[in-house]
């Protein structure tokens, strides 16, 4: 028996017991109930929620006003489509019970249906809050929060997408009917998909496979999770499999192209764009793709006509532009790059709007914007010798924030062009050692290897000699022989200790390493600048070694070697690490406030061995069941604001958080709540995809 036979086998049950009792309330309403799951869920039958309309009218009738008979009226008006019909009910069932946590899923539902996105969300949140175990409230609000980002490209809302997944999972958890495991599994590979994370979504997509209803769509959405993870020929099966269910489809077509152009196919993937664009002559990713295929084939001309036609028709088709670009620098012509460029900050400048500011790309003013930074990331690729050009076009911006990113890149040309020359120069260090050289290093060394430093080190006695006979001859003088030796030798001795210096902002063990083995050298140049690096690294021997100089030396230098040692002491100290409430509460001020004794939930006494997890304040701990507590009763347990209300968690006073919950004698910050209701959230995502095959 099927899922909708055994529901057909309950309303049987209910009808029987009416014709055999006294009128009842609850059984009537059941029965309400079922006529309205069995056209929602098993298919959108009119009869059906006519059938439940009028049981729950009569119950009405009969019994008086109650929440759960108005809650089925409106189900069943939004199921016939009278959508202000439906509001009204449901608005009647949250006055009869402000808790009803159906009735919050059905007002949601109501305003996603009219567009109101943001409306339905706090809706269905709302219900989840109300009833944490109703799949309903977690499957819509899941969904609400994929189409919100799905609705903005996916870009920048992973925060979102997060939430999302936590809802959908939490939805399959609970057991929802399964009609809707289809809409769950595809929602959740769709999410992953565009989160990055390929082995769960094709998880999912092949669980999608085994409903018949869905199998033509996993096997798409599969192509796309095989194409991004590079398995290709396997993303091509699975495009073939959507075609044949689907053989009307360019777009299928057009991916199968991509799919056999990364594997280097070109004929191949002509043969599949070709093939969409015989199905629908516009489309624009088939058109795209022969572009990038021409591209690779060196077509230069075949591949900017491609590109240069689509943009004539869709100027927004953004990767068209990215690929023209790319042309025209392959095939040389960076006369065409700096004139695009000059063009681009013309048309950018001669708006008046305030759009298009730097990485903000709306309107039109948006468009250039985003032309010029393409146009620029490319020019970078030129090098050195794009400098003075462009040096020239910034020196005619206007704007403000442009002029300011050209420069900057303009920098990171010449530092680069620098690095280069430097490293060539350390390749050949018994040539070019000198003090400017080691000057320069310095000022470089973040963008030096750190083996090309200790490489460079290396300078035999030949080569001093070498050095001397190139400066020019002394003949048999051995006098000035043996000067001109020491000066170079000197020379050397100033290279290296900026070498030394220049390893100071490596901190790997290996630089350590090799800077201790100068700490003891005879020469004073190499003793102090090995020192001062090892400061950086926090080793002690250095830091007795530079205070017991600092000792002997007269004002100011004294005062300036105790700020530098003071300065190293302070940069080994930092580390980037992340920040957990632990961590946190050894960071803190503690405002006189201890941490307790045991590790026992500071509200309910469970101890970490009775819960799933215990998370640690400054001077409490909470468990998971009680953060979960506080989360769906937070708008009760908000609390007033009062200058001297600290959060147990943090510390932090009312004037540094947005809100304070009181439990008892614990207060609670809204930021601590959050970053402890979103851990959860995550690891319960974690433990549940863990066993889901």
């Amino acid at each position: 028996m099927d899922s909708e036979q055994r529901h057909d086998w309950k309303i049987d049950r209910l009808q029987q017991r009416l014709q055999h009792q006294e009128p009842n309330e609850a059984v009537l309403l059941d029965l309400a109930e079922a006529w309205f799951q069995k056209g929602y869920y098993f298919g959108d039958n009119g009869d059906c929620f006519r059938q439940g309309m009028e049981l729950a009218s009569a119950a009405l009738d009969s019994f008086g006003a109650s929440a759960r008979a108005f809650n089925l009226l409106a189900n069943a008006a939004y199921g016939l489509g009278d959508f202000e019909l439906a509001e009204s009910h449901y608005q009647n069932a949250l006055q009869q019970e402000p808790e009803d946590a159906l009735a919050h899923v059905g007002l949601g539902n109501l305003h996603k249906q009219k567009g109101n996105r943001s409306r339905a969300i706090e809706a269905f949140t709302r219900a989840t809050q109300i009833d944490p175990d109703l799949w309903q409230g977690h499957y819509n609000l899941g969904g609400t929060l994929l189409l919100n980002a799905k609705s903005e490209g996916f870009k920048g809302k992973e925060e979102l997408m997060d939430r999302a997944i936590y809802h959908l999972v939490t939805a399959l958890r609970l057991g929802p009917f399964d009609s809707f495991l289809g809409n769950i599994y595809q929602d959740l590979g769709e999410l992953f998909l565009y989160t990055r994370k390929y082995s769960y979504a094709r998880r999912f997509f092949n669980r999608l496979l085994q409903h018949p209803e869905h199998c033509v769509t996993a096997n798409y959405f599969l192509g796309l999770t095989q194409f991004s993870m590079g398995r290709y020929t396997s993303s091509i099966h699975h495009f073939r499999e959507y075609l044949k269910e689907r053989p009307d489809s360019p777009l299928c077509y057009s991916k199968i192209g991509l799919a056999y152009l990364e594997q280097g196919e070109w004929q191949r993937a002509r043969d599949a764009c070709e093939q969409a664009l015989l199905i629908d002559q516009d489309n624009l990713l088939a058109r795209f793709s022969l572009g990038c295929i021409d591209l690779d084939e060196r077509l230069f001309d075949h591949a900017a006509d491609r590109f240069e036609s689509i943009l004539v028709e869709e100027c927004d088709y953004f990767p068209a532009y990215v690929e023209l670009v790319k042309t025209y620098y392959l095939r040389g012509d960076f006369g065409w790059l700096f004139g695009q460029l000059r063009s681009e900050i013309e048309r950018f400048e001669a708006h008046s709007s305030f759009d298009g500011g730097r990485r903000f790309y709306q309107g039109s003013r948006g468009r250039c914007r985003r032309r010029i930074d393409v146009l620029l990331a490319q020019i970078d690729e030129i090098g050195a010798t794009a400098f003075e050009t462009l040096a020239e076009i910034t020196e005619k911006v206007q704007t403000d924030s442009l002029r300011f990113q050209m420069w900057e890149q303009l920098y990171e040309l010449s530092r680069r062009h620098q690095v280069e020359q430097l490293l060539d120069q350390l390749d050949d260090a018994p040539r070019w050692f000198s003090r400017k050289l080691g000057r320069t290093l310095l000022l470089l060394s973040q963008y030096v290897p750190e083996e090309a430093i200790t490489s460079a080190f290396m300078i035999s006695e030949e080569d001093l000699k070498r050095r001397v006979q190139l400066r020019g001859p002394v003949g048999d003088d051995l006098t000035a022989y043996s000067q001109a030796l020491e000066e170079v030798r000197a020379e050397l001795r100033e290279y290296r200790a900026y070498l030394l210096l220049a390893l100071a902002v490596k901190g790997t063990a290996t630089a350590e390493d090799f800077l201790s083995d100068f700490i003891d050298s005879q020469q004073r140049e190499l003793r102090a600048s090995a020192a001062i690096a090892l400061l950086f690294y926090g080793n002690q021997r250095a830091i007795r070694m530079l205070r017991e100089e600092a000792e002997s030396l007269p004002e100011p230098h004294a005062q300036r070697l105790n700020d530098l040692i003071r300065l190293g002491l302070s940069r080994s100290e930092q580390q980037d690490k992340i920040i957990d409430f632990e961590d946190l509460h050894r960071q803190r001020p503690q405002r006189n406030q201890r941490p307790p004794a045991h590790e026992d939930c500071s509200l309910c006494g469970r101890s970490k061995h009775d819960v799933d997890r215990l998370m640690s304040g400054n001077r409490v701990y909470l468990c998971n069941l009680c953060i979960s507590h506080i989360h769906q009763q937070r708008d009760e347990l908000s609390t007033s604001d009062s200058e001297q209300q600290v959060c147990s968690f943090c510390s932090s006073s009312v004037f540094e958080v947005q809100g304070m919950y009181r439990v008892k004698d614990l207060l609670l910050c809204n930021g601590c709540l959050d970053t402890c209701v979103n851990l959860l959230a995550r690891e319960e995502v974690e433990r549940f995809l863990r066993g889901f095959t």
